[in-house]
């Protein structure tokens, strides 16, 4: 397999993610966005669930059990630190509920005007999410597959009195030598794909997200 051909993950996965706490946050934040302060860190409920979609036609689509995950809520000044966040195990189901601190700022996205093409700017509360999960590669037929820890990060953006939105995962990082999650790899253009220098500039994709608040 040459630099240009996409290489699967070990296995595909589905992360979906209740944030309760965040969506009652932004209720409330239209009658107090003139006097909140730019960042602040709330207790975030979550309930987190990580699937197997390594076989796209497998019903119903099995759970990753006893995955050792990371989840990093807000981008704090500290996000990328190896022990940042809440670490967790999934149970049977692939699933774990806990609650835990998140840092919530705001940032202007621009956003459609009803169902016209015209957008215009506007204030959202941000969140970036950020999980750190182990990967693994079979590369050849034979010999040990090649297993990583990497950290992949998306932004959840909740407009006033709108609803939430996310692009799925923008960016996976990698330890540098102090083990921060501070070196990213380099996604390729207009695709949901990366190149890793450590698989020889192979390609990697097969990556999905889904995230719901209330």
């Amino acid at each position: 397999m040459d630099a240009s051909e996409a290489a699967p993950l070990g296995f595909r996965a589905l992360l979906t993610g209740r944030v309760t706490e965040l969506a009652s946050e932004f209720s409330v934040s239209v009658f107090l966005w003139p006097v909140m302060a730019s960042a602040q860190t709330v207790p975030i409920d979550v309930k987190f669930t990580l699937l197997d979609l390594q076989d796209p036609y497998a019903t119903p689509v099995p759970p990753l059990a006893g995955a050792v995950v990371r989840l990093v809520l807000g981008e704090s000044p500290t996000w990328q630190n190896p022990d940042a966040g809440h670490e967790f195990v999934t149970d049977a189901n692939g699933e774990s509920h806990f609650t835990m601190e998140g840092v919530i700022d705001t940032r202007c996205r621009s956003r459609n005007i009803g169902f016209t093409p015209l957008r215009m700017s506007l204030r959202a509360k941000h969140m970036k999410v950020a999980v750190e999960l182990e990967h693994t590669f079979s590369i050849e037929k034979e010999g040990a597959p090649r297993v990583f820890r990497w950290m992949l990060t998306m932004d959840l953006d909740c407009f006033r009195g709108g609803p939430c939105s996310d692009v799925g995962f923008m960016g996976i990082h990698i330890p540098d030598a102090q083990g921060r999650f501070t070196r990213p790899l380099a996604r390729q253009s207009g695709t949901e794909s990366w190149k890793v220098p450590e698989l020889n500039d192979r390609v990697i994709w097969g990556m999905s997200s889904r995230w719901r608040t209330s």
